[in-house]
Order: C-alpha cells, then sequence, then structure tokens
C-alpha cells in the first residue's frame, strides 16, 4: 500500500475500525491496536485468546493457573488492559510444563519426561 494510501484512512462503523477503501480494504480498532503493541515489542491481546485455545483452559482455569482474577484474565483478553510482562512469561511457562496437579513443579521437566 503506498503512503497516500495511508493518508486517506478514515474512521468505520460505529467507531470500530478503520477504512481505507470502503468495502475492500478495513482494520477492526482491536486488531489494529494489537498490531501497533506488537509491533513496539510489546504483548497484544490477541496472544492471550490463543494461549487460552492452544491450552483448552476455561476463564477460570487459566485465571487460577496464572494467580490472577478471572476478570483480570478477561481484561487482558479483550485488550483493555495492558499485559505485564510476568503474565506472559507465566503463560508460556505453565504452557511448556502443562502442569498436571495442584501444586506447582519445582523446575521444567525435561523432553524426555514430557513426551513419556
Amino acid at each position: 500500500m503506498e503512503c497516500k494510501a495511508y493518508a486517506q484512512a478514515k474512521i468505520g462503523f460505529a467507531g470500530r475500525t478503520v477504512d481505507w477503501i470502503e468495502d475492500e480494504l478495513d482494520l477492526a480498532a482491536d486488531n489494529l491496536r494489537n498490531l501497533a503493541i506488537e509491533q513496539a515489542g510489546g504483548i497484544g491481546h490477541e496472544r492471550i485468546r490463543l494461549w487460552l485455545h492452544d491450552t483448552g483452559l476455561t476463564l477460570e482455569q487459566a485465571a487460577e493457573a496464572l494467580g490472577i482474577s478471572r476478570r483480570m484474565l478477561i481484561y487482558y483478553r479483550d485488550g483493555e488492559k495492558p499485559i505485564p510482562r510476568a503474565i506472559w512469561l507465566a503463560c508460556l511457562g505453565w504452557k511448556a510444563v502443562r502442569p498436571t496437579c495442584p501444586t506447582l513443579p519445582q523446575q521444567i521437566p525435561s523432553a524426555a519426561a514430557l513426551h513419556a
């Protein structure tokens, strides 16, 4: 897309999209914000959505696993609050270890132990 196309951006439907070419090229505002956060080195809300999908955890299970409230997890998932680095690292750790009991493991199991 040429630079002049960026200058043609307009607020779209109900202020929830950015439209460049009517009925052809638009982007939901939350997705545009997610891309901007990711490009700036932050942690976009789509990562939480994908983590929830990949792990199959419910909101309640995921919140408990991360040690946060269900409401805070929803804020992160919906992009209403920035995701702290520690929360994203906890998501990655949980996915790597996939604990099966209420107590947390003392270390990350070896690859062989994970696939046994």
